[in-house]
């Protein structure tokens, strides 16, 4: 651009400099110089008109303007002139002797002597008596154009004010009339609406086409009426406006650049061709193209104030590549390309941002093909969001920017610890994740445990050390082993509204280590009470011991103690370590609770221990003797408990029960289960009552004393007591019951009773009774089960459906009657309807005598059957619930799922139409279906006699109501259709399922 301004400087410089000797003449024209030393310069001919300065001063040898004036041609003027003569013999020797008559009138005009008019054509039209011809002059001047009017007006006739002139018949030979009419105003004249001619005034012109006087244009004078044209200002200047008069309105220009690059010059919101000369004083804008700026404006402000004011003349585009935002993490580097579109090269590029971000060149500056372009890599130390966008220095104090910006986020994302942690069982634990924060873009954070979608933690935004963060934690309150996993944190880092950006996965390990089991036992106590006589055998479990830690029993004073009574176990895969010690007598150099279990890092250094007590004392807990007992009595067992002192503070004494699976059932004390205990010096005694023992109380039972002081201490009985009961040696077989099953169990009078109850289809022989027990001579006593046989059959009931009647026999039992509906459902009604010949059958509740009953509870088993007779039925007068009257079972049986009941109320047969009206109903399996789906086009009606055809139903009327529609049907008979006397007619009603239709027929008799 810098180039081409010079260029225009230069252009602009040499015009100014051009020079004219005083003894130049002007091409066609004269140089006439006064005593005042003033040039004239005149045309040498009137057809010549003078363009340009009309005087000027001569100094040096040199005149005081900077364009010679030329003397320019004329430009011809048409003007015709049209003759009618009527009443006209058309023939050939005629109209050529009238034209050239009218021809040498016309000569008669002054101008044809000067020369500046000539004929140009002439042309004739003789057609129903009447000549027209017309002749067409070129006139060089006004003066010319005059004279040929002069000579127009001599031919007209006075009378006519139209500029029409009739001659005289007279002048003519053949008697003929002549009629001249001159059409259109000379150059420089307009024609008015009465013919008349009117003047263009100074600042206008017309030439010979225009119907009105237009304004000279910008750069153009005229200072006289009646013009043609307009005088052009001298190089160098123009007007500032159209019209303009005298030369002093020609004032200096500015020349516009020859070039414009992605844009055009606009005056005053009017586009100027490049190279274009603009007047002193005009605001010129430089519009760029869409997306093209200059000095980072699409339209940049010029003024024209001299000759050599500045025009830019070049657009500017630049762009930046991604042009979409960039998410990295902050230890890498994001690139960005910025290239601008210009046809030269610039000075540079730079990154525009808010100083969050290192930038530096990725390489030098290219410029190829009309574009220029550089590499940018954009770094931050500690992690940075921001906005950026390119800047070119396009020249010298001229920078453009890129119309968009992108954000750039170098996201620090972090999890701690990051190397992971070991913590000890109970202590608080946090592992947090950390995304450097920024209101450009938000975080979502998703954590797992060992792979597995983890609860969900609070994110939020905090302040981390005087920076802001947002920021999710795993918290742990107290850890538990449990906890030991690989913690996994997903981190989606998104712009405001949620569009992706940068997904990030950090992890951290937690290594938990503890005690699994505290010193103790091996019934779980860690304050134990060495016994005489007793082993006592110790135990601690520590996870997360390391290569070289080790796992010890030491005491007070961390000193290990009797390590030939110690062993250790190690579970590699699970990282977890067993010790045990095995007292083999009381150990007289460990005090009472002074022996602990120790973890020792490699260097010996006490890293974790725990504390059991464990103290000698002469205490004994004892079991009584077996106890017997019959069904139903009361059985006492008796437990003691000592100690060598006065028993200022007894034992709490509790009893527990071995239950099949070898387990401790504790006995809470009751109705059931009563104690008793009773202090006598160093010894307490309790008893424990059970209470009407039955078989389920037999078993093995113990004792165990609690003593709260000195210390806590928890003593079991070395054995255990035996509770067995008598008068149960009858053995009763479940499968030696035939068709049935105990269901219950009680003690009559010591003795166990069993309550039976018979399988499905069978019934307790009359007279069994239904309890099964031993009797004086311990042999057991069964009841009898029998098979009864259920038949069925139905009798017609109402039009609801059909009663069922009901018959059954067995050894000892037989009669008939009705059933009652409780539990009678589709399934049993169904296999009595297809039993009776019909295809279906639902269940239904019918009226009967009350006192028919004879069964109830019908159940028959699952699969398919054919009779009653493998379904089982209790009897009426042992049920519980009775049946009312009108829960009598019942039937309504079908052949068809589906019923189209259709009631004819009314049908006729008239010479022209068929008119019917019903009822209508669909019942499946005996219940009604709703019929809302019908409407008028549901019918169809067809013929049935020799001349089937289908008819055209005129009028349908449906009407719903209830579970029945009632419908009007009006049938049109074909034109010629012959009704025969007896004859049916077809009607097709479409059903509630698609493709289904009813059909029903209806017969007339005459």
């Amino acid at each position: 651009m810098l180039l081409i301004l010079l260029l225009d400087l230069a252009v602009f410089s040499a015009v100014k400099g051009r020079e004219i000797a005083c003894d130049t003449v002007p091409d066609n024209g004269e140089v006439e110089i006064t005593a005042e030393g003033v040039y004239t310069f005149i045309c040498k001919s009137s057809n010549y008109t003078l363009i340009g300065a009309s005087s000027a001063r001569c100094k040096d040898g040199v005149l005081n303007i900077h364009h010679l004036p030329t003397c320019v041609r004329k430009t011809p003027r048409k003007t015709s002139v049209t003759a009618r003569y009527k009443h006209f013999i058309c023939e050939e020797e005629a109209i050529e002797r009238r034209t050239a008559a009218l021809i040498e009138v016309l000569k008669e005009a002054q101008c044809w002597e000067a020369g500046t008019c000539t004929i140009k054509d002439t042309s004739n039209k003789c057609n129903d008596g009447e000549l027209i011809v017309q002749v067409q002059f070129h006139t060089l001047n006004t003066e010319a154009h005059k004279n040929i009017e002069e000579v127009t007006d001599a031919m007209k006739h006075k009378h006519k004010a139209n500029r029409q002139k009739r001659f005289d018949p007279s002048d003519f030979e053949d008697g003929t009339t002549e009629d001249v009419d001159t059409s259109g105003c000379s150059a420089g004249y307009i024609t008015n609406s009465d013919n008349t001619c009117s003047q263009c005034q100074a600042g206008t012109y017309a030439s010979e086409d225009s119907i009105s006087c237009l304004l000279c244009p910008i750069g153009e004078y005229q200072p006289s009426s009646g013009a043609t044209s307009c005088i052009e200002c001298e190089e160098g200047t123009t007007t500032e406006s159209k019209g303009s008069e005298e030369q002093w309105e020609c004032i200096g220009t500015c020349q516009l650049p020859g070039v414009v690059h992605k844009g055009v010059y606009k005056v005053d919101n009017e586009e100027q061709a490049a190279g274009a000369s603009v007047p002193f004083g005009s605001k010129v804008i430089l519009s760029c193209n869409d997306g093209y700026k200059f000095d980072d404006a699409a339209n940049f402000e010029m003024s024209c104030e001299n000759p050599a004011s500045t025009f830019y003349n070049t657009c500017y585009k630049v762009t930046m590549l991604p042009d979409e935002n960039i998410y990295q993490l902050q230890t890498e580097t994001a690139y960005v390309t910025c290239s601008a579109e210009t046809p030269h090269d610039i000075i540079g590029f730079h990154i525009v941002h808010e100083n969050k971000f290192n930038v530096v060149a990725g390489g030098d500056r290219e410029f190829e093909d009309g574009v220029a372009k550089q590499i940018f890599r954009v770094t931050s130390e500690k992690g940075a969001v921001g906005k950026i966008k390119c800047m070119a220095d396009v020249m010298e104090d001229f920078f453009e920017t890129s119309n968009d910006e992108i954000t750039v986020a170098l996201v620090d994302v972090s999890i701690k610890p990051a190397a992971g942690m070991i913590a000890n069982v109970g202590e608080a634990v946090t592992i947090t994740a950390l995304v450097s924060y920024d209101d450009l873009i938000r975080a979502q954070f998703s954590w797992k445990k060992n792979g597995q979608t983890y609860r969900v933690f609070s994110d939020s935004q905090s302040t981390i050390e005087n920076s802001q963060f947002f920021k999710s934690e795993v918290v742990f309150g107290s850890v538990r082993f449990d906890d030991q996993a690989t913690y996994s944190v997903t981190v989606k880092v998104t712009d405001p509204n949620g569009n992706p950006g940068l997904v990030k996965e950090e992890h951290s390990a937690l290594s938990v280590r503890g005690f699994i089991r505290h010193p103790s036992d091996d019934i779980g106590r860690t304050y134990i009470v060495y016994l005489e006589g007793h082993n006592v055998k110790l135990t601690c479990t520590y996870q997360g011991m390391g290569e070289s830690d080790a796992l010890l029993w030491v005491d007070e004073f961390n000193k290990v103690i009797h390590k030939e009574w110690q062993t250790s176990e190690e579970e590699e895969e699970k990282g977890v370590t067993t010790s045990i010690i095995q007292f083999k007598e009381w150990p007289e150099d460990v005090g009472a609770d002074k022996l602990k279990c120790a973890v020792f890092n490699g260097a010996d250094i006490l890293v974790e221990s725990q504390r059991v007590i464990l103290i000698s004392h002469g205490y004994e807990v004892k079991m009584g003797s077996d106890v017997h007992a019959a069904p139903g009595e009361d059985a006492q067992l008796e437990c003691t408990a000592s100690s060598p002192e006065d028993l200022e503070h007894p034992p709490t004494v509790t009893w527990y029960k071995k239950n099949i699976d070898g387990e401790d059932i504790f006995l809470e004390d009751g109705h059931h289960f009563i104690t008793n205990n009773k202090l006598d010096g160093t010894i307490l005694a309790s008893t424990l009552t059970v209470s009407g023992a039955d078989k389920d109380d037999a078993g093995e039972y113990y004792c165990k004393a609690q003593y709260d002081k000195p210390v806590y201490i928890e003593i079991l009985a070395k054995a255990s007591i035996e509770l067995s009961l008598t008068g149960t040696e009858c053995d009763v077989s479940q499968h030696e019951i035939e068709n049935g099953r105990i269901v219950n169990e009680s003690v009559d009078g010591g003795k166990i009773v069993y309550t039976v109850k018979c399988n499905p289809g069978y019934w307790l022989s009359k007279g069994s009774g239904n309890q099964l027990y031993c009797d004086d001579d311990g042999s057991p006593v069964y009841p009898q089960c029998e098979r009864v046989i259920i038949k069925a059959n139905i009798v017609k009931h109402n039009d609801e459906g059909h009663l069922l009647k009901v018959s059954y026999e067995s050894n000892s039992w037989n009669g008939n009657g009705t059933l009652c509906d409780d539990g009678w459902d589709d399934r049993a009604a169904d296999i009595i309807c297809k039993q009776n010949g019909f295809l279906h059958g639902k269940a239904a509740s019918l009226t009967a005598n009350e006192e028919d009953f004879v069964l109830t509870e019908l159940h028959c088993p699952c699969g398919e059957i054919e009779t009653l007779e493998h379904c089982s039925a209790a009897r009426y007068e042992e049920s519980e619930l009775p049946c009312l009257p009108e829960e009598a079972a019942g039937v309504r049986c079908y052949n068809e799922p589906l019923i189209n009941r259709v009631t004819f109320l009314n049908a006729r047969s008239t010479r022209k139409a068929y008119k019917l009206s019903m009822k209508i109903m669909v019942l499946k399996f005996g219940e009604p279906l709703g019929l809302r789906y019908l409407d008028s086009s549901s019918f169809t009606l067809t013929s049935s006699s020799d001349q089937s055809v289908e008819l055209e139903i005129r009028k349908a009327i449906v009407k719903l109501q209830g579970d029945s529609v009632y419908a009007k049907l009006v049938a049109r008979k074909p034109k010629g259709y012959k009704t025969p006397k007896s004859h049916c007619i077809q009607l097709a009603i479409e059903g509630p399922f698609q493709n289904q239709t009813f059909q029903q027929e209806y017969c007339f008799n005459k």
